[in-house]
């Protein structure tokens, strides 16, 4: 009897042996890092490969490769990283497609693309508006973006401007050509797209933003939106303006008369190059960026050599920024889909973009919080508010350090916030407008 059972005990083992599926088949992948057209050698780089849920992460040796060992499938080898040189800490990112076939062979060069970081950066973008007390219609003319000195000395933003890449977000209406690596033509000409206007604070008045402080600048609407829409905020408490009753953009729904406690000299200039009667700031593409012009600012928006029209009226006129001139952007998509849109910005100015997929609702585009350096300030420890739950998906789309950024704040923490030149990395949607708490 004992024969038989190991028998039929051998048996089943037989079986489920030959039931366990096949592994797949793996291949080699070697992933070399690329700066100017030449192999970088930089150690300790991570990369990672993704395929839908799939996530491979490497580290570079000294020769700047990592290999991978991955079945077949398509994949988008990424890489984001800090190094400074001569002082100056420059950010590094870049991406590409990763085709594995059977027949893959090679080596897959990931080139990257080096720009500054800045001091002063976008921390958060609130441009969807929200509901009516009903709950049935959108409230859309209080919009805002808070820009943060995000460093531990004082900055001078008096010269800063803001503005705007107003180029439709399809490829369909691109007014632009893109090369087949995904690459729009004025980044090799160096200059970035500004829409409509430029937006400067007033002669004489100083801005000087504090170690990890922060300006509110009210796009439109710069009065207390609450009595009226509740789920709405409070921009009477503004720094600064957008809009002045001579800049031209008066649309009375966008602009109202600012309210009295925010100074007549915080309301900041512009020249009104573009069609329109009011900034649109779009409500689900937004792509605002900070500039710190090299020229006289109000000069430059009045030379017309300083212009690309690509259309029969001014709906189409882009003000050519340098690019060396812009310190921080952020490119917001309203949804991912990559075959429709294309990055607004030169690589050297940002690269990703954050997904803003729903207006109306009172969610806002936020930065994420570096938290290595954030808990590196001596000061923070007993401060930092951890667990947070701010985020709209925090499956997918949550900030990886936390920290409750604004809690901490609250609680008198110094926050860094991430900046690697790269809104995938730099920012989530956060479900309620900082200002509104």
């Amino acid at each position: 009897m004992k024969k038989i059972c190991l028998f039929f005990a051998m048996a089943l083992a037989i079986v489920a042996v030959s039931c366990d599926p096949p592994k797949p088949k793996t291949f080699e992948v070697p992933v070399q890092l690329q700066l100017d057209g030449q192999p970088f050698a930089i150690a300790d780089v991570l990369v990672t490969l993704a395929s839908g849920d799939a996530l491979f992460e490497g580290t570079t040796d000294a020769a700047g490769s990592v290999t991978f060992t991955v079945p077949v499938g398509v994949y988008t080898a990424t890489t984001s990283f800090k190094k400074s040189e001569a002082g100056i800490l420059y950010n590094y990112n870049g991406s590409a497609n990763v085709p594995v076939t059977e027949a893959f062979t090679g080596t897959v060069n990931l080139a990257v693309t080096a720009s500054k970081t800045s001091q002063l950066i976008i921390k958060e973008v609130y441009n969807g508006g929200c509901k009516d007390n009903a709950g049935t219609k959108n409230y859309q003319y209080d919009k805002y973006v808070i820009v943060y000195n995000n460093s531990d000395t004082e900055v001078d933003a008096s010269g800063m401007c803001l503005a705007m890449a107003q180029i439709t977000s399809t490829r369909s209406t691109n007014k632009y050509e893109i090369s087949a690596s995904g690459v729009i033509e004025y980044e090799a000409a160096g200059w970035t797209p500004a829409s409509y206007g430029i937006w400067w604070f007033q002669d004489g008045v100083e801005v000087k933003i504090a170690p990890f402080s922060q300006i509110v600048i009210a796009l439109n609407g710069a009065i207390d939106h609450t009595p009226t829409y509740s789920n709405s905020v409070d921009l009477s408490k503004a720094d600064f303006c957008t809009y002045d009753p001579e800049s031209g953009f008066a649309n009375a729904s966008y602009y109202p008369a600012p309210s009295s406690s925010i100074p007549a000299n915080h309301y900041m200039k512009t020249y009104e190059f573009g069609q329109g009667n009011a900034w649109p700031l779009p409500l689900k593409t937004a792509a605002p960026y900070l500039i710190m012009p090299g020229s006289d600012i109000k000069a430059f928006v009045k030379d017309p050599a300083n212009f690309d029209n690509r259309s029969v009226n001014l709906s189409g006129n882009y003000a050519k920024i340098p690019t060396e001139w812009v310190l921080d952007a952020v490119d917001i998509w309203g949804d991912a889909d990559e075959t429709k849109n294309f990055s607004r910005f030169p690589s050297t100015v940002n690269t990703g973009y954050v997904v803003f997929a729903t207006n109306g609702m009172g969610y806002s585009t936020y930065r994420n919080v570096d938290k290595a350096a954030t808990e590196a300030i001596p000061e923070n420890a007993g401060k930092l508010v951890t667990g947070y739950s701010g985020a709209l998906d925090p499956d997918k789309d949550n900030d990886p350090s936390g920290i409750d950024a604004e809690a901490s704040i609250a609680n008198g923490a110094k926050i860094v916030y991430m900046d690697t030149n790269n809104s995938t990395n730099d920012f989530h949607i956060r479900k309620t407008a900082s200002l509104k708490k």
